[in-house]
């Protein structure tokens, strides 16, 4: 005899409520991607910032006019920072069993975004 199966079949993300740790989960795997697919860029303009006194020189007014360079900078800068953050709560939790209940480890989401938040003001003061 087969039984119905009643599991959820709504994988929709924006209909699902999630709790905060599922976020946090979710957010460091997208800003992973993102600070892997913003990498090759970040190369490109460290080599020609190191290319030549001349091409630093570009480059730097370039960036001192760009509002499209200083914001994909910021955004890299706060991705990054994320990413970070998260990653050393996950190395600790899988280190030291900090955060392992779910009491702690929503304590531990909220501190993580809570330090993202405070990092990217600062990136903000500090870019723009």
């Amino acid at each position: 005899m087969i039984e119905k199966d009643n599991r959820p079949v709504n994988l929709n993300l924006l209909t699902i409520s999630l709790p905060i740790i599922g976020v946090s989960s979710i957010l460091h795997r997208i800003s992973g991607l993102a600070v892997f697919f913003s990498f090759p860029l970040v190369v490109w303009l460290f080599s020609i910032s190191l290319k030549s006194e001349e091409s630093f020189s570009a480059l730097a007014n370039l960036y001192q006019t760009s509002l499209i360079l200083k914001a994909m900078t910021y955004l890299f800068l706060v991705g990054f920072s994320y990413h970070l953050l998260a990653g050393f709560k996950k190395l600790v939790s899988d280190a030291f069993g900090v955060g392992e209940t779910l009491q702690s480890g929503r304590m531990l989401s909220w501190i993580v975004f809570g330090a993202t938040f405070i990092v990217a003001m600062l990136f903000l003061f500090l870019i723009f």
